[in-house]
């Protein structure tokens, strides 16, 4: 895959002092290890003059048809000055990138601003045997975001008429192409907005190679147990025999001290196994542990499960996987316990707990290595059908990111189960989680640094994941998951024989924000018959959602009548049916049964609760996906403009402020910053009636606080400020006039940036008393107009506002959540208040802190 390459400046541009360039170094910033297309990694750099021999010796190694579609003449080799060139750029005007795998050149592209203008040309080479891998696809994106930083807005490139590969990359990149063809070439060029075509077609193709990455892990065509032993009770024993209980994969037993493990040939080093090794379970001392992944890496395994703990603080253990995902092997682990998969057309255990679970629908990621053999008991002992158990360890490669994307793709995994301490790419994570909610439900722990903070808290609300506090609850929520129908509703029938553990059905259903509806007691003698036709009633009836059948019977353990007629009633269910067999185990309600049992009805009506927000989430998400809300139109070339000239001084005044609102459609009436003895004349310019506010004032809305209000003449505003500075002295040396507007419901709209998940949007109450009294509701920005609706609804603030304010009010957070989604470098912007008056709003308010910090970390396409 080739591209002619833009003409250069005969001297290449070099650093000036005083650029503004990120605080990180430029070389460091944009070097990400990155998941090419059939899912083996790669590093992405950008090139230096120290690579012109490996340059060189790329180029000379590609056939003639690819060097002459890249430099449309034979060109067999490159010149000492256009090594020179190529190798020696600056990072703002001309930029070049290339791709290593395992230390070698697979690729590389430029890009060449053009002079005084914001487009540049750019152009790739792929080399022969690794196009199809989606590798120049990954360098123009990683180019682009080069190129957005340095205010580059367009690309342009000319591609001979043949090279049908060059071209399709730019057509599927998600970007608007524009084409001219004549006398042989293609000439393209195209802007490079964030567009939701481009951003979704990112996605997809992210998603796409992380799963194949993953794939290759877990689907290993063969498998080296290093460390493998013969002594009992030795984890290396214990991996190595369940390793081998599958007679279809392949494995090696590797162990520098045992000729034999358990009568099989073992071998001194990974390197010495005469076949292709896919994966590795690494159960070795720690001091063994680097010269074991180094081994690994030589060897070009793809895969590796570290059971290996590490305690050794002078082991750089992320320095090690960085070099070993530089090199093409993943990591699970350290700490891991191991992977699993009990279906049958897998059937992988290489884990240290010897369980026979059976196969089924529900995947469980553990970051725990030590909780998660009584997990796998416990799910044992409720039957649950597992179709991936994975014990992440440390997680200090393989994370929670890479498993979504991977079982977003397995047909076989219907629920997710996650049980996690920290959140590694956090951004990532609410992203990728929130897609896979839509088609799977996920069910997380949430714990240690991940339950720490309101912005984490509100990740899980917007994503659609499901929390419960403790392992058991994920048990018992998964199961019901992955059994059970979607609800429609709310409204869960109770069908009981005895009336306290219906009363108690009852309390815990409403406890857990869901409706009892109205059904007929039945009696302690019921029989089989009453139980099938109460059940068959209650799932015919449209205002019932969800059933919880109890049965407590007369003497423990002669219950088989009523336990085979639920099983038959709920066969097939359109609702979710639930049982409660007092005096029974949890699980099933008898072996292989889709209906899970429960103790007590706490259990059932918790997950009932669960399973009724998880519903009614996902509807809101298919109906704003199938809607056809038009987003509205923003300006943000205008606002980034506004945001750079001020970003130095690390606030703005008010007049760019509302400027830069009203970018995004906010409005903020006219707004001057006066001294106080010019504010009358500012009165005068902006027009009466106005509101005179102290630069230092109080809490109140007082002269003497520092807020006068509905000021008719200069004669009001001279009389306010003399006022005020007597009252407050210099503190009102400043003033802010600003035109009044009509009085209506007082709201805050506050973003924050959270270092690692973005921009939080908080809402609720506004006014002065907004911090004590704490009405407020949060989640991560962007979010489009459906989730804004329900957050402002979820606050106290909602019952002040009509249906349409509401809708009014929820916009503004839309177009507020946007604007700091948009520019990264926006630490605090904080509307208070903004005063919602039937058909308008406006801020009245407003507070904007900028700074250096965000931009330092390159929104890519990257491992991680």
């Amino acid at each position: 895959m080739e591209q002619t390459p833009p003409d250069a400046p005969d001297d290449p541009p070099s650093f000036e002092a005083g650029d503004d360039v990120p605080p990180t170094d430029p070389v460091e910033r944009w070097t990400s290890t990155v998941v090419l297309g059939d899912g083996a990694t790669a590093v992405v750099r950008p090139i230096t003059p120290a690579d012109a021999r490996p340059l060189t010796e790329f180029h000379e190694a590609q056939s003639p048809e690819s060097r002459y579609r890249r430099y449309f003449s034979p060109k067999p080799t490159l010149s000492d000055r256009e090594l020179a060139r190529f190798t020696t750029v600056d990072l703002v005007d001309r930029v070049a990138l290339v791709v290593e795998e395992h230390g070698e050149f697979i690729a590389w592209a430029s890009y060449e601003r053009l002079k005084n203008r914001t487009d540049a040309e750019v152009a790739f080479m792929v080399d022969d045997r690794q196009q199809g891998k989606g590798v120049a696809t990954l360098l123009l994106e990683h180019l682009a975001a080069i190129a957005k930083s340095n205010d580059i807005e367009r690309f342009t490139a000319q591609t001979l008429g043949d090279n049908r590969s060059m071209l399709a990359v730019f057509a599927k990149a998600g970007w608007p192409v524009h084409r001219r063809f004549e006398s042989g070439v293609v000439d393209v060029d195209f802007p490079l907005a964030d567009t939701s075509e481009f951003i979704d077609s990112v996605e997809r193709r992210e998603q796409r190679a992380d799963s194949r990455g993953v794939a290759r892990l877990l689907l290993p065509t063969s498998i080296a147990v290093i460390g493998a032993s013969d002594e009992d009770g030795s984890v290396g024993r214990s991996a190595w025999d369940n390793v081998r209980r599958d007679p279809r994969c392949p494995v090696y037993p590797v162990n520098p001290n045992h000729a034999t493990v358990t009568g099989q040939t073992a071998y001194p080093t990974i390197g010495d196994v005469p076949d292709e090794v896919g994966l590795a379970v690494v159960a070795v001392p720690e001091s063994s542990l680097v010269d074991t992944i180094h081994q690994c890496i030589a060897k070009r395994v793809r895969g590796a499960v570290v059971i290996t703990a590490v305690t050794d603080a002078a082991i750089d253990v992320d320095g090690l996987v960085a070099h070993a995902r530089r090199n093409g092997l993943r990591i699970i682990g350290p700490s891991s316990f191991g992977v699993a998969s009990p279906r049958s057309e897998v059937h992988l255990q290489a884990s240290l707990v010897d369980v026979d679970l059976p196969g089924g629908g529900v995947a469980i990621s553990m970051q725990s290595g030590t909780l998660a053999a009584s997990l796998l008991l416990l799910a044992d002992r409720l039957d649950i059908g597992l179709s991936w158990f994975v014990s992440l360890g440390d997680k200090r490669d393989v994370s929670a990111n890479d498993l979504l994307q991977f079982w977003e793709d397995d047909e076989a995994t219907t629920v997710i189960g996650l049980y996690t301490e920290s959140l590694g790419n956090p951004r990532k994570f609410a992203r990728i989680a929130r897609r896979v909610s839509v088609s799977k439900p996920i069910v997380a722990v949430r714990t240690g640094a991940a339950l720490i903070g309101a912005a984490n808290a509100a990740l899980y609300q917007q994503t659609g994941m499901i929390e419960v506090p403790t392992v058991v609850s994920l048990l018992d929520t998964v199961r019901v998951f992955a059994s059970q129908p979607l609800m429609n509703g709310d409204r869960v029938a109770v069908i009981s024989n005895a009336p306290s553990p219906a009363t108690l059905a009852a309390a815990t259903i409403e406890g857990a924000g869901m409706l009892v509806a109205a059904t007929a007691p039945l009696d302690w003698r019921s029989t089989a018959d009453h139980y099938r036709l109460a059940i068959a009633d209650a799932i015919a009836d449209q205002h019932v959602d969800a059933l919880m059948v109890i049965h407590a019977p007369a003497t423990l353990g002669r219950a088989s009548e009523q336990t085979e007629a639920i099983e038959m009633a709920a066969a097939g269910a359109s609702k979710p049916v639930v049982a409660v067999m007092l005096g029974a185990n949890d699980g099933p309600l008898r072996p292989g049964s889709n209906v899970p049992n429960f103790s007590f009805p706490e259990q059932a009506a918790a997950v009932l609760g669960r399973w009724a927000a998880y519903s009614a989430w996902r509807r809101s998400e298919h109906a704003e996906t199938e809607s056809d809300v038009l987003m509205p139109r923003f300006n943000p070339a205008r606002a980034g403009a506004i945001v750079r000239q001020h970003l130095d001084d690390g606030s703005m005044p008010p007049d760019a402020l509302g400027e830069l609102l009203g970018a995004y459609g906010v409005e903020m009436p006219p707004t001057a910053l006066a001294r106080v003895e010019d504010a009358a004349d500012a009165a005068q310019e902006i027009g009466f009636p106005v509101a005179v506010k102290a630069l230092g004032r109080r809490i109140g809305r007082s002269v003497e606080a520092g807020i006068a209000l509905d000021l008719v003449d200069r004669a009001d505003v001279i009389a306010a400020t003399m006022q005020m500075r007597e009252h407050l002295g210099d503190d009102a040396a400043e003033v802010y006039v600003q035109q009044m507007v009509p009085p209506g419901v007082d709201l805050r709209i506050r973003a924050t940036a959270d270092p690692r998940l973005g921009p939080l949007i908080t809402v609720g109450i506004g006014g002065a008393q907004a911090d004590a009294i704490g009405d407020e509701m949060s989640r991560l920005a962007p979010i489009s107009p459906t989730v804004a609706r329900t957050l402002v609804a979820t606050t106290r603030a909602a019952s002040m506002l009509s249906p349409d304010e509401l809708d009014l009010v929820a916009d503004q957070v839309t177009r507020v959540a946007q604007l700091v989604s948009d520019h990264v470098e926006i630490e605090l912007l904080d509307l208070n208040p903004v005063i919602v008056s039937g058909d308008e709003s406006w801020v009245v308010d407003a507070r904007i802190e900028l700074g250096k910090l965000a931009i330092a970390e390159p929104d890519v396409r990257r491992l991680g």
